[in-house]
């Protein structure tokens, strides 16, 4: 006998994705990214079931991730997922856990602000809301949700000022901010199985990010010195030859996924390795690989006494998470809305920010862009019509509308 059947040869069990990235929108409903990766992968990317219709025009979902479980054997061989039937027949049960904090503005205020964490645990059909205190007034703001199948979804986008007069600062004086807290955040999601004979499980990392502004286009399709391949610098970063194998259903949820994160960590958007107050050892920051069940080649983040702190991974982006996606679409497109043209030989691809306003969203002002990010058109020019976007997350024929005012957030997102 042996998995699944039994646990004789199952020496570890670890959380895929190694690094979840979870994407904030200002839209009560969500996709799940594994759900919508099939999609992309059958060529049929563009789809409404992705979207939200509201007052006739789409709007982005929130970006979900669903974590599972995987067993491997001594030699590191994924054996297969621990799925909800296999837990059943052995008589195994799942208490999911996590751990996430956003300690941007105690990072730039040098301790003043303090770190905003929260923790949860669900099972079955729970969802646990993850809220933490709020720095200014006796509210929580919201970090995420955990649902009890390892599925964890991200807050709405939004901001938590310090009083109702505090503006978003514009990019380049974050730094010095101390009055706008936001909604992402990163820490190590787990998961409790009972009856397991001591079988130790790897936990994963999540990262609750800003929206994907070209979520057709991977950053390894494009290499402007601004948009780098996550796992080629990663790799790098962690002395990995870049071509390391790695085989298994778990470590390719691994890859479908850092393939959309930019490696440019300053800003960065999903993720910051800069060496900084928070983070004075990138590469500490991942488990230590060819040890304790880690593959030689596997990039897994590391959080508590032996990794980083929580919060610490997005700790040096920007102050708001405005003013990340505002300064990474400045390094991918140069210009706003219209377009920029990549070459890719032998064909020149066009990355299109559709005009969905009459004067459209200035990219100095964050908070602009805070009314605005939801109702971007963000997709591939395949006709060299602007107006004609082949899209993941958009519907390229939808007029977005009219203008929408910049929300001035005391409280949690709803």
């Amino acid at each position: 006998m042996a998995f699944p059947n039994d646990l004789s040869n199952v020496s570890a069990f670890k959380v895929h994705p190694a690094i979840g990235v979870a994407r904030l929108a200002n839209n009560d409903d969500f996709y799940e990214f594994f759900d919508y990766q099939a999609v992309r992968d059958a060529g049929n990317a563009q789809s409404l079931t992705y979207m939200t219709v509201q007052e006739g025009h789409h709007w982005m979902m929130r970006q979900a991730v669903r974590f599972r479980v995987f067993a491997y054997d001594e030699d590191g061989k994924d054996l297969g997922e621990l799925s909800s039937d296999v837990m059943t027949n052995l008589g195994i049960d799942a208490v999911w856990h996590v751990t996430v904090a956003n300690r941007k503005l105690n990072n730039f205020s040098d301790g003043s602000t303090p770190v905003i964490e929260a923790s949860g645990s669900a099972s079955g059909s729970e969802v646990t809301r993850l809220e933490g205190a709020n720095p200014w007034r006796e509210s929580n703001v919201w970090l995420g949700d955990l649902h009890g199948n390892g599925m964890f979804v991200p807050p709405k986008g939004g901001v938590y000022r310090r009083d109702k007069n505090t503006v978003i600062p514009p990019y380049g004086s974050h730094t010095s901010d101390n009055g706008v807290q936001d909604t992402t955040s990163d820490g190590m999601v787990t998961v409790e199985l009972s009856d397991i004979n001591d079988v130790p499980v790897i936990p994963a990392g999540v990262l609750v990010a800003p929206q994907q502004h070209s979520p057709d286009v991977n950053p390894g399709d494009i290499n402007n010195g601004r948009n780098l391949d996550f796992i080629a610098e990663t790799r790098k970063l962690l002395n990995i030859p870049e071509d390391a194998p790695l085989t298994g259903a778990g470590y390719a949820m691994d890859f479908a996924i850092m393939s959309t994160m930019n490696a440019e960590y300053a800003p960065g958007m999903e993720i910051c390795l800069n060496r900084g107050n928070a983070l004075p050892d990138p590469a500490g920051a991942f488990f230590p690989r060819g040890q304790n069940h880690i593959a030689e080649a596997e990039i897994r983040p590391a959080y508590g006494e032996n990794g980083a702190d929580f919060g610490a991974l997005t700790a040096g982006l920007c102050s708001a998470w405005q003013t990340d996606l505002n300064a990474c679409l400045n390094y991918w497109t140069s210009e706003f809305p219209n377009e920029m043209a990549y070459d890719d030989a032998p064909d020149t691809r066009k990355l299109a920010r559709r005009e969905f306003a009459a004067a459209g969203p200035q990219m100095g002002n964050p908070e602009d862009l805070n009314a605005y990010i939801d109702m971007m058109g963000v997709a591939r020019d395949l006709d060299d019509d602007p107006f004609f976007l082949f899209g993941t997350e958009r519907d390229g024929n939808d007029d977005a509308g009219a203008q929408p005012q910049p929300p001035f957030l005391l409280d949690a997102p709803q």
